[in-house]
């Protein structure tokens, strides 16, 4: 049986095989940081050319050690390393293998890939778990266990653990965390590599149930299996954070992740959407994700998201205000008047007091007293849930003073607190001192105010289950894939209303004459619109025709419309024209669906018409989902703000709107076989929706 990763971060003896004299490579450098940092266990170097390197006697393999080895270091590339794992195989007490050589499937190289290939086949029937090829491997704090060598980490005993896709980016991480006033310690560190075994993914849901680690800190290129990344996520941010550093935003990002670490980088939109149905908090920067990491682990959890402003520089004040406004999750807290009053009374006149309300700039004229009894008045207002403090204490009050005297005031109150000393000599000592007293201290204003918003986020975000929908077939799915075409129009309606969506009438027009009959049925202004399998986008070609009314009128536009269609697509088979009636005005979105890569079956929203194209402002959610995610979606655009009614316009149906998601993520999920789906335009109504063109397209 295959050990758990938690074993192998207890590994009470190591192997180095590739174990050096020479200072310069990495079989040296692994053995001397194991030492260097008083590794707990033992530590058995492999080279069949030494008798002892630094001290320690040396094996010539893996085989010859007589004592038992938990974790194996292979420094060697290559058909080297897979020889290694044979030697491993064959001792059968081995439980992990950190393979730190690159040059494997990230190549590209067909040989490499083989090699890479066969480390993996033998772990799988050894059960032995291998992190990478290409990594730096592990780091446990608790046993002083590294089988890296990035410069500058300490073992700082903390309760972050960080999962990273690169080991010099991870190292990196870790330094910039140790190089904070008070170093922010680690409990695990676990870099993946190529992950030929050993997954990001896995790692995540074993520090979920790992106790020494509060908050995970992620540095992501891409998952291989998006919707098994969702159901763990999802699972461990009911228990604790997940912050999910994920790079590949653009092409050329993309890109160059695929040639770094062999997975692909996928839509990161999706990425986006998948990140906020699982409860991942998803951080754009190195330094957000430490100071995130840093304000979940030593702040307490907020009781909402309003936040009060304590400032002694109007400009740091005004950074702070205008990062709570764009977070998007934060918001100034409404103090009660008497909280204002009395702030008022204590602060030196030129003081900025509730203007606007969650906001007090004291001035450079208060002095440390005043501080504390302001930070006491502001945290003990019921409407209060947290603070941010700037301050850049003048050449007359020492920044020691100011923080003696808010800190006891803090302990008072079970309150996130965070703060900005503006950054110079003058302050380390105030930072540290504050930072030792649970206030993690922030270099900038709009840092800090991005930290407490990353808490918040954390705090509040919810994970919604993915479900897998058995596949399913349906007639018309079935007649159109056997014809080896898409869905016609009136087929798409046909399927959409079988499965509960309502549709407008419309009627498949096959002469001039039906089509002007359909439309004297209908007793008011028409749209017509060609039915063609050679004819996706209709608009392109003259194939829609729009307001029509009166016998002449439609069937003028029924000949204009055919001659179009024949004009711009000879050869296109005509099945007819659809003559449905025009739908009042309203808003219009896009509802639509894809199949990604990584996640499978996808929804997207957002602007629909002409203003999908021009604004891109849509979000994408993982398929299928229910009400809530629907209305997540919704709200996430600028569409929302249309729906709920701009000047003076009544508001629309949102719920409808989102019922109407649901159902289109249900079919995406339930019928594999449908490759597109575009409903676009829907206008929304006070009371309901109306689709005003369907298009599903098949896997051919």
């Amino acid at each position: 049986m295959a050990a758990s990763l938690r074993e192998i971060f207890a590994s009470r003896s190591v192997a180095v095989v590739g174990a050096s004299k020479d200072p310069f490579k990495a079989g040296h450098q692994v053995v001397r940081t194991l030492l260097a940092v008083g590794y707990e266990g033992k530590i058995y170097p492999v080279n069949p050319n030494e008798t002892e390197i630094l001290g320690l006697p040396c094996y010539r393999s893996v085989t010859e050690i007589e004592e038992f080895v938990d974790l194996v270091v292979v420094c060697l590339p290559g058909k080297a390393a897979v020889t290694v794992m044979e030697e491993v195989e064959r001792r059968g007490d081995v439980k992990g293998v950190v393979v730190l050589a690159a040059g494997f499937a990230e190549t590209g190289i067909p040989e490499n890939v083989e090699a890479q290939q066969r480390i993996a086949e033998i772990a799988r029937r050894s059960g032995v778990r291998v992190f990478g090829p290409n990594c730096i491997g592990i780091m446990n704090p608790e046993t002083r266990l590294v089988t890296g060598f990035h410069p500058g980490v300490r073992l700082v005993p903390g309760n972050v653990g960080f999962v990273t896709q690169s080991g010099a980016l991870g190292g990196s991480l870790v330094t910039l965390a140790l190089s904070q006033p008070k170093p922010l310690g680690f409990a695990r560190f676990g870099h993946v590599g190529n992950m030929c075994d050993v997954t990001n993914v896995e790692l995540i849901e074993a520090y979920g149930d790992d106790p020494a680690v509060r908050v995970i800190a992620v540095y992501l290129e891409g998952v291989r299996d998006g919707r098994e990344f969702m159901r763990v996520a999802g699972q461990v941010t009911r228990k604790k954070p997940v912050l999910v550093l994920k790079v590949g935003r653009t092409e050329s990002g993309a890109r160059a992740t695929l040639s770094h670490t062999a997975t692909l980088a996928g839509s990161d939109a999706v990425y986006d959407g998948a990140f906020r149905q699982c409860g991942v908090v998803r951080v754009d920067t190195m330094q957000d994700l430490i100071a995130g990491a840093k304000a979940i682990s030593m702040l307490p959890r907020p009781r909402g998201n309003r936040v009060c402003i304590l400032t002694e520089a109007g400009g740091m004040g005004i950074i702070s205000t205008d990062e709570v406004e764009a977070s998007g999750v934060l918001q100034l807290a409404p103090m009660t008047p008497e909280t204002c009053a009395k702030l008022t009374a204590l602060l030196p006149p030129m003081a900025m007091v509730c203007k606007p309300n969650g906001y007090v700039d004291t001035s450079a004229a208060a002095m440390a007293k005043e501080f504390g009894e302001a930070m006491r008045l502001i945290l003990a207002d019921p409407n209060v849930d947290m603070v941010v403090f700037n301050s850049i204490p003048p050449t007359f009050l020492p920044p020691m003073d100011v923080a003696r005297a808010v800190v006891p005031v803090i302990r008072e109150f079970d309150k996130p607190v965070v703060a900005c000393f503006t950054v110079n000599e003058t302050v380390v000592e105030a930072r540290r001192y504050l930072e030792e007293n649970g206030v993690p201290t922030f270099d900038t204003p709009d840092g800090a105010v991005r930290a407490l918003a990353i808490l918040t986020r954390a705090t509040f975000s919810t994970s919604h289950p993915l479900e897998d929908l058995p596949p399913a077939n349906h007639p018309i799915l079935d007649q159109a894939a056997a014809e080896g075409r898409h869905l016609l129009e009136p087929e798409a309606l046909a399927f959409l209303a079988a499965h509960g969506i309502p549709i407008l009438p419309h009627v498949l027009a096959q002469t001039r004459e039906e089509a002007q009959k359909a439309a004297a049925e209908m007793n008011g202004p028409v749209a017509l619109k060609v039915v063609s399998p050679q004819v996706i986008h209709k608009s392109d070609v003259g194939g829609v025709r729009l307001n029509l009314q009166g016998p002449e009128a439609v069937g003028r536009g029924y000949d204009q419309l055919v001659e179009s269609v024949r004009s711009a697509v000879p050869g296109a088979e005509m099945h007819g024209v659809l003559v449905v009636p025009m739908a009042p005005p309203g808003p219009e979105v896009i509802i639509g669906t894809t199949r990604d890569p990584q996640f499978g079956p996808i929804v997207m929203f957002g602007l629909g018409g002409i203003f999908v194209e021009l604004f891109k402002d849509v979000s994408f959610r993982v398929a299928p989902f229910e009400q809530e995610v629907a209305l997540d979606m919704i709200r996430e655009t600028r569409a929302y703000q249309v729906l709920r009614g701009l000047r003076g316009e009544t508001p629309k149906d949102v719920e409808a709107l989102a019922d109407l998601l649901v159902r289109v993520s249900r079919l995406a999920a339930q019928y594999p076989q449908i490759r597109e789906m575009d409903l676009n335009p829907v206008r929304v109504y006070e009371k309901g929706y109306a689709i005003l063109d369907a298009r599903i397209l098949l896997d051919r």
